[in-house]
């Protein structure tokens, strides 16, 4: 036996719309969603430098469903909605000898250090190591941005590679739902 319930319009107790149909199988909601969201990874191997904060040009979007992050000039997220936002980074980082010392991921908020992850190696072991972090970040919706940076440094040389092989290398971000 099947049962089959058929309407055109759900409601709260006030008489709210929160889910309506045009009965051709296109509904429009009123719920809330975690939107503006982007993902975007490195398609190529970025260079960067010994002891310096260096902005990843994370260029390839996987989504942005907003437009509001940036792959091509500033690389940074501008949302258009304010409210609560999760971050998150990933950075395979390598170098051309066993010589890391220590590295660390960080967050910019309009141009200033917002949130810093570091991780002391203090050995000659390392090539390479993924580095991973995330914060939530209060937005305004108008003007806020948030950029990812990407810091390391070595006992000896200076190279300094962020690696994209697999997409091992991304940015992303999506409002939390409130």
């Amino acid at each position: 036996m099947t049962s089959i319930i058929k309407v055109n319009e759900i409601q709260d107790a006030g008489g709210n719309t929160i889910l309506s149909s045009n009965g051709t199988g296109t509904f429009t909601s009123n719920l809330p969603n975690n939107t503006p969201a982007f993902h975007a990874y490195l398609s190529s191997t970025q260079s960067g430098t010994n002891s310096s904060f260096v902005k990843l040009n994370a260029n390839t979007e996987v989504y942005d469903t907003d437009n509001c992050y940036d792959n091509s000039t500033n690389y940074r997220f501008t949302p258009n909605v304010a409210g609560k936002y999760y971050f998150y980074l990933n950075c395979e980082i390598a170098v051309d000898a066993y010589a890391m010392f220590s590295c660390g991921l960080l967050f910019y908020k309009n141009n200033s250090q917002y949130s810093f992850q570091q991780n002391a190696i203090n050995s000659n072991v390392l090539l390479s190591t993924p580095q991973h972090h995330s914060q939530i970040i209060d937005m305004n919706g108008t003007t806020d941005y948030v950029e990812a940076y990407i810091w390391c440094q070595r006992h000896t040389g200076t190279v300094v590679n962020f690696n994209s092989n697999n997409k091992a290398t991304y940015f992303g971000a999506y409002k939390i739902i409130e």
